[in-house]
C-alpha cells in the first residue's frame, strides 16, 4: 500500500491513529519531535509526515 494513500479514509485512519496512540501510551517512543501531550495527536503527526504507515500482510490461510 502506497504511504499516505489511507489518509482519505477516516475509517482507516481512525484505527491507524487509535494503535499508534496505544503504543504510545505503552512506552513506544514518538518519531516527531513535538510538544503535544495528546498522544492521538502525535500518532496523527507521525501519520502525516510519513513516519508510521500500514504493513502488509502475508496471507497465511493459502497454500
Amino acid at each position: 500500500m502506497e504511504k499516505n494513500c489511507y489518509v482519505d479514509n477516516k475509517y482507516l485512519l481512525t484505527v491507524m491513529v487509535a494503535k499508534r496512540a496505544k503504543q504510545l501510551n505503552q512506552g513506544f517512543k514518538a518519531l516527531v519531535k513535538t510538544n503535544e501531550k495528546n498522544l492521538r495527536q502525535i500518532a496523527l503527526k507521525e501519520i502525516e509526515q510519513g513516519k508510521v504507515y500500514l504493513k502488509e500482510e502475508e496471507d497465511l490461510g493459502k497454500d
